[in-house]
């Protein structure tokens, strides 16, 4: 009898060893599993080097802008926000000043709204006295393809239509005017 309980004792921490390295081994493939696909996820939205999506948005007038199509040989800013975000106030003002001195030049800025309601976009746009169009996409649904999941985000797009920059967050003037020279 002794030497069965010795045996058991010897057998059964084994069998709890290896579920205990099978328990660490599942966690550790959980926790890989969790960063990849999370890294996987922002990796899986517009990067570098990709083609504008197409798509079609509404301006604030009413007028439809397609996407790539209006961008055809001009050097561009894609900048996404909403009413409220403090960054968004400081960069289209900023933006403006750029759109005004480099237009001529073939620069376009389209500033898209995301998910907010039409009339709410016209004041916020009035407030802020921009002349470069205002796109709205109400539901989110077209600014998904551009994997927009926080404001500001901003893409500068060469005159080939291939995003040659993106920014998440806000941007100065002065390194939105450095970027698009860039591409002039």
């Amino acid at each position: 009898m002794t030497r069965e309980i010795c045996k058991r004792e010897k057998v059964l921490p084994m069998p709890h060893r290896n579920m205990r390295q099978q328990d660490n081994m599942l966690t550790l493939v959980l926790i890989m599993l969790f960063f990849f696909t999370a890294s996987g996820t922002a990796a899986a939205g517009l990067r570098i080097g990709d083609s504008v999506p197409l798509t079609t948005l509404s301006s604030i007038t009413g007028n439809a802008v397609k996407i790539p199509e209006s961008l055809a040989g001009k050097v561009a800013i894609i900048h996404f926000w909403q009413a409220g975000c403090s960054s968004c106030r400081l960069d289209m003002p900023a933006m403006d000043v750029l759109y005004t001195k480099y237009r001529r030049k073939g620069l376009e800025i389209l500033a898209v709204n995301v998910g907010q309601p039409k009339e709410s976009v016209k004041s916020f746009a009035a407030d802020l006295k921009v002349s470069y169009p205002i796109l709205i996409d109400p539901d989110g649904r077209k600014t998904a393809l551009y994997d927009v999941k926080d404001v500001p985000r901003t893409y500068i797009i060469d005159r080939r239509g291939i995003v040659r920059y993106r920014i998440f967050g806000g941007a100065s003037e002065d390194v939105l005017k450095r970027l698009i020279l860039s591409l002039f």
